[in-house]
Parts: C-alpha cells; structure tokens; sequence
C-alpha cells in the first residue's frame, strides 16, 4: 500500500519447547521423557525427579517416596505424603494426603480412593474410575526440563537493514505497477495527475473523506446486499471487490502523486516536458526514487534514538498526505477517466476570403460582393 504507512518492526522470534514421546531420548529442545536415560552415575530417578520439579507445571516429591514398578495404595491405607510410582502403574485404593504421580505409567483411582493434592502422569494417562481429587489431574506426555530458551533479541543492525531491505521491496513492486499503468492506463496516469496539480487541497479533502467513509460505504453496500438472496450470495465476493479496489485506487493515486513529484524534480532540473512513454516512466522512477531514499534514510538511522525516530515520523507523515492525495484525485477523476476539464467542442475552421460569396450560379441569384472591413486599408 504505496510504501506503506510505516515499516513495521517485523522481529518477533518465538521460541516453544519440543513436545517428545514416551521412551525417547532428550531432545535439543529441552524435553526429557520419563524414559530418559539418566548421566553415567547419576541416579535415574533423581534425575527425574529433578526434571519433574523444574517443569512448569510440575511437582516436588522427595526420593524416599518415589517406587520403581508398580504400586498399590489399598483400601484403609493412608499415605501422610505424596507417593510416586517410577516405570510402573499407581493404583490408589485408600487415601494420599499429597500428589498420587506415576513416570511412564498410568494413576488409577478406585472407587472410594481420595487424593488431597494432584494427580499426574507422565508418559500414561489419569483414569479416575469413582475416586476424589482435591487437586488438579493433568496427563502429560513429557516434561520440559528448564524454561524453554529465550529468543536471541534483534539488534538495531538488523532492524535497520531490515527496514531498508522493505522499502525496496515496495520500490520494485510500485515501479512494475508504474510501468503497468504507463503501458497500458497512461491517459487515466494524466487526467489523476492534473487532478493533483490543479487542486492538490481539494484532493487531499477527497482522499481524507474517502480514508474515513471507507468502512460505512463497504457496510451500506453490504446491507444492500442482503435484501435479496442472490444479494446475499454475493456478499464475500463484493467485499473482496471491495478491498481490491480501494488497494487499486491507492496503488493508482500514489504513482500519480510519485509521477506529478518526479515531473516536478525532472522540470526543476531543466529536463523538457512532453514527452512520450518513456519520458513519463522516467519522471515516475524519479518520483519513486525520492520515497525511497526518504524511507532508507529512515530506516539506516533506527539505531539513533530520537532523531531516528522523528525522521521516520517525518517519512510517514509525507507519504500519508501523499496516499491520501493522490487517493482523492483518484476518486475525484472516477479512477482517472473523468478530465477536469473537458476538451473544447472542434474549432471552427477560418473562413478565407472568398467563402462568403454566394456559390454561383444559383438559379440566376447573382453573387453579391463582400462589403469593405472597417480596418482593410482603401
């Protein structure tokens, strides 16, 4: 949308920890399963018990209360702590004052089974067949051993160049679109043009207008639409005809506006108008040129605080007034075929001397002969 109204930061990273399945190794991401092979002389289930305090998510069981394989709470049993069962299946019967945890294995809770804080599987799922939670029950396929790593923060280096890099990405593709409309719409490129040279302010007001009308015009159209079925249908593609015409208008104003500026530039320099299609795709790139060393001069001085920032606020504010300029002629010329000002009808051709005889012969009316003029010399 003509350089657009601003170039955007585009530096947003995200960084999300790998999701792993059970019985696999730890991954670069950070993920561990309940299955991971513990560090030569590091104790397995410490291991996982470590990861299991670091997860976001995750709980704090002490080593004494952690059991490999299966195990079994039975009925008129209480466990005063929480109780872990390590590559193996918890079934609770009784009651667990604290978490109910198994690593690669499933938590059944029985009919009649309480639970007083969370219950958790790693690598298996909860299945609660009538029993009481006074937690959360969460089934999980790993833990994410650390807080997932944070993005590497983009330097004003790269913030610069990229900025640079999406001015002239839009120079490219403004000077195809410039070159389309010189080929192909050179009269309607002219007649949008005369528009901003006669009346700038009043094409500046038109494109101001249409900038704010545009969102009740495409609801008007759309609920005039749907007072009949077939209106209805047509409703999603009238909004999209809508949306690419108004990009066109823009796109049309805005290389009118570059076209009128490098016209300007190319005179000032002594350059001589009137010519063909080259010469108005030559004061178009000229016109573009000048957005574009605005936008990378904008753009190189990012790292410069204040003076950076004003001189971008100083690029948007001049390429808004002229989008909306050369919006507004747009609109103002019905997309550049309404001339404002129509050609004259065709001059009459001089009358020589001898026109205004009488043709003889004419039925015996014999040619009368032209009076003396006023100021022809006797």
């Amino acid at each position: 949308m003509a350089m657009r109204y601003a170039i955007s930061l585009l530096a947003i990273l995200f960084a999300s920890p790998l999701a792993a399945q059970g019985g696999t190794t730890p991954s670069a991401g950070g993920v561990a399963s309940p299955a991971a092979p513990a560090a030569p002389g590091q104790d397995p289930i410490a291991a996982w018990l470590d990861s299991l305090a670091s997860d976001a998510h995750g709980l704090t069981i002490s080593r004494s209360a952690v059991h490999e394989g299966d195990l079994q709470v039975g009925a008129g049993d209480t466990v005063a702590g929480s109780i872990a069962a390590f590559h193996g299946t918890l079934d609770v019967y009784g009651h667990v004052r604290g978490n109910a945890v198994a690593a690669g294995g499933d938590v059944v809770l029985h009919p009649g089974s309480e639970v007083g804080g969370d219950v958790l599987s790693v690598g298996g799922e909860v299945r609660n067949e009538g029993g009481s939670v006074g937690g959360e029950t969460r089934s999980v396929s790993a833990l994410t051993v650390g807080a997932p790593t944070p993005a590497a923060p983009v330097t004003t280096e790269q913030t610069a160049r990229r900025a640079v890099s999406l001015s002239v990405g839009w120079y490219l593709v403004l000077a195809f679109i410039g070159l389309a409309v010189v080929l192909f719409a050179r009269s309607n490129l002219e007649i949008i043009a005369e528009r901003i040279r006669t009346d700038f302010t009043k094409s500046f007001l038109y494109g101001l207008a249409g900038h704010i009308l545009f969102v009740p015009a495409l609801v008007v159209g759309v609920a005039a639409s749907a007072i009949t079925v077939v209106g209805i249908v047509l409703i999603p593609f009238i909004i999209v005809g809508f949306f690419l015409a108004a990009a066109g208008a823009l796109a049309l104003g805005f290389i009118a506006m570059s076209f009128v500026i490098g016209d300007a530039a190319m005179r000032w320099r002594g350059a001589a108008g009137g010519g063909g299609r080259a010469q108005l795709l030559q004061f178009l790139i000229v016109g573009l040129s000048i957005f574009l060393v605005l936008w990378v001069i904008a753009g190189a001085l990012t790292s410069f605080g204040a003076v950076g920032g004003l001189v971008r606020f100083i690029c948007m504010v001049v390429t808004w007034v002229a989008v909306t300029a050369g919006f507004g002629a747009t609109l103002a010329s019905r997309g550049g075929t309404r001339a404002l000002h129509p050609p004259l009808l065709e001059e009459i051709e001089p009358i020589d001397d001898l026109s205004w005889q009488t043709p003889t012969p004419v039925s015996g009316v014999a040619a009368a002969r032209r009076p003396p003029s006023s100021g022809r010399e006797r």
